[in-house]
């Protein structure tokens, strides 16, 4: 059974470590499922979420230091989950800040962190303000030579493509990685990605995986996909095979061609990578009788060899348009020297799967509380979760770090009916020394 999360405290164990320091940040927005977020780089420590009063704000502070800064940017949250927060650097330091969108236009501020008179730069425009005003699902990344990459949806569900602009610098502006979109939907679709990519793997290359979805309703989500690229701009097919640019509904990308309606969702299917670097697919499907069942899809030789791992007795039948409140969660693969490990929520249980290097399972056993997927529901109805930091060349000096936060479960983007908490104060809980292990929600 999971232990309630609030009962941590400076100097219990947690996992290889120890808690050594609880901070209070602040009261963060409860009454929607929006995360804060937290990014070291450097020596810097930067959180992002919408305080009591619903506005976004920015803190930041030393690794470790008890002081925070706090900057107010003028966007306020209303109800809908899919208004995270992204944060990144550019090579310059500069912090970019991107959020609050869903179907919307811009929303983008750049911020000089190193003078605390510095007022956030409101960006009008990544190339062309006629064109970015149905903008979704944002998120940095950082190449290989330290370059700023912004990705997002450009479009609605079911009619969208996804695109990717790159900071130069020297310029201080956007440009397109490459002509046009990197998928496109053709007027019929839209591409929903795995959270993280594209990855950048263990071998040096980028990585998709993705599904489509036919329309806003949940249910017509099909195929899932996969391509790989040296520079963003040449894709090739898991076998090799050069894809077309931009990427549309083919046969030579897809990895199992499950049909809509047979129980496939975006936000669970996610990529990972064996110990020898072969990427791996995880997602859940229907079986014949309806049942959910976690599957995973590795490429051999030529072809995409996909197992059924469960063989549960749970349906899960969604449908409709705004976030879900998922019955199933697949959270971020891990590569381990002896093959691959995730965790999976069904309903309320958390459970780590253990793969071999030939991604038979080996073994499952319950989650540590604080994983991410882990939920324990209050008295007054919010959730207690935690996230993990996300580091972009974070100075290693052993400890690790989490976000300790309560918001109600997902709405479909709709006001909470019940009176809930309209805010909740959240913390960062520092470890000790850490396991280290691949994962691709970390930056490299």
């Amino acid at each position: 059974m999971t232990v309630p999360r609030s009962n941590y405290c400076v100097g219990q164990l947690w996992g290889n470590a120890v808690i050594s320091s609880i901070d209070v940040v602040g009261a963060a927005v409860s009454d929607v499922a929006i995360p804060p977020t937290l990014l070291q780089h450097k020596n810097l420590q930067v959180v992002a979420y919408y305080d009591a009063d619903r506005t976004l704000t920015i803190a930041n502070r030393n690794i470790g230091g008890q002081a925070w800064n706090y900057r107010k940017l003028d966007s306020r949250a209303k109800w809908d989950s899919h208004n995270y927060i992204e944060l990144g650097f550019d090579r310059s330091g500069q912090l970019h800040v991107a959020g609050n969108m869903h179907t919307s236009p811009l929303q983008y501020w750049i911020i000089d962190l190193s003078s605390e008179e510095s007022r956030p730069t409101k960006v009008k425009a990544l190339l062309d303000p006629q064109t970015e005003l149905k903008i979704t699902y944002p998120r940095f990344i950082r190449s290989s030579d330290g370059s700023l990459i912004f990705t997002y949806r450009n479009g609605s569900s079911g009619d969208g493509d996804f695109v990717a602009v790159i900071w130069d610098d020297s310029e201080r502006r956007h440009k397109l990685v490459s002509e046009g979109p990197l998928i496109e939907g053709g007027g019929k679709r839209n591409a929903y990605l795995d959270s993280n990519a594209p990855i950048l793997g263990p071998d040096g290359l980028w990585h998709l995986l993705w599904v489509w979805r036919d329309s806003p309703d949940a249910e017509t989500t099909h195929s899932i996909n996969y391509a790989r690229s040296h520079d963003l701009v040449a894709w090739r097919s898991g076998d090799g095979r050069r894809l077309n640019r931009p990427i549309t509904l083919n046969k030579q990308s897809v990895v199992d061609p499950v049909p809509p309606r047979h129980g496939l969702i975006n936000n669970n299917v996610r990529l990972g990578f064996m110990p020898d670097h072969r990427p791996v697919a995880l997602y859940h499907k229907q079986d014949a009788n309806g049942s959910q069942q976690l599957w995973s899809a590795v490429f051999e030789v030529s072809g995409w060899v996909k197992r059924q791992h469960t063989n549960w007795n749970f349906e899960w039948n969604f449908q409709g348009q705004g976030s879900l409140d998922f019955k199933i969660e697949i959270g971020v693969p891990l590569t381990t020297t002896r093959g691959l490990s995730v965790n999976v929520r069904r309903k309320e249980e958390v459970q780590t799967y253990l793969f071999d290097t030939n991604l038979a399972l080996v073994s499952t056993e319950v989650a540590a509380p604080w994983s991410p997927l882990s939920r324990s529901t209050r008295s007054d109805g919010l959730i207690e979760r935690f996230e993990a930091v996300r580091g972009w060349r974070p100075e290693d000096d052993g400890r690790g770090w989490f976000i300790s936060y309560a918001t109600v479960p997902e709405q479909r983007d709709r006001r909470p009916k019940n009176n809930v908490p309209t805010n909740h104060p959240f913390s960062i809980v520092g470890t000790g020394i850490t396991q280290a292990i691949y994962s691709p929600s970390l930056e490299p």
